[in-house]
């Protein structure tokens, strides 16, 4: 089983400080210039946008990922209906608590676009997921208080947080630290 090798490959090689490439997927282009920037600073970094080629053969390594990587961007954007993206967020906010009082050093940044402009949907569906993530950024904004996890508005401001959290890393930040308030 391929999927399986690259699996083990991957959980093998996470000997370095990862980003973890999560959010809005559906072939967007996002991503490319913050590989293109990890790239030049030399950082590790997972992709799991497999465009029309995902299958869930590949849920291992993602969630992998999820659970591993220091640092998880997160960004919903107005180009997808974003529905898994939403309900992932969730979820990836209390894993990244869990981890954190488990002695894991990891970040999570994430963005919500308002509005979903996703004209392969309908009107009906656009405007449900415009109500969806209006729910989903308030709860984030009201219950989520934690300097770990952080709701940007901007990609720029994700990327450049994400280079910021890394350096912060590969300085040595004692895991006992991360997270403290104080």
């Amino acid at each position: 089983m391929p999927e399986v090798e690259k699996y083990n490959k991957e959980q093998a090689k996470h000997d370095k400080i990862t980003i973890g490439l999560f959010g809005t997927c559906d072939n967007s282009k996002w991503r490319e210039p913050f590989i293109e920037r990890y790239d030049q600073e030399g950082i590790a970094w997972f992709n799991p946008d497999a465009g029309d080629n995902w299958h869930p053969g590949l849920i291992p390594l993602e969630n992998y990922y999820l659970n591993n990587a220091e640092i998880i961007l997160f960004p919903v954007l107005a180009e997808s209906l974003g529905s898994g993206s939403l309900g992932e967020v969730g979820f990836s906010v209390q894993n990244v608590l869990r981890n954190i009082q488990n002695g894991k050093r990891q970040f999570l940044i994430a963005l919500i676009d308002d509005e979903c402009t996703d004209m392969r949907k309908t009107e009906e569906e656009r405007k449900r997921s415009s109500k969806d993530r209006a729910l989903v950024k308030s709860k984030f904004k009201e219950k989520v208080s934690c300097p770990v996890i952080t709701l940007v508005d901007t990609m720029d401001e994700m990327l450049e947080l994400s280079l910021q959290l890394y350096e912060f890393l590969a300085q040595g930040c004692p895991a006992e630290e991360v997270g403290q308030t104080g």
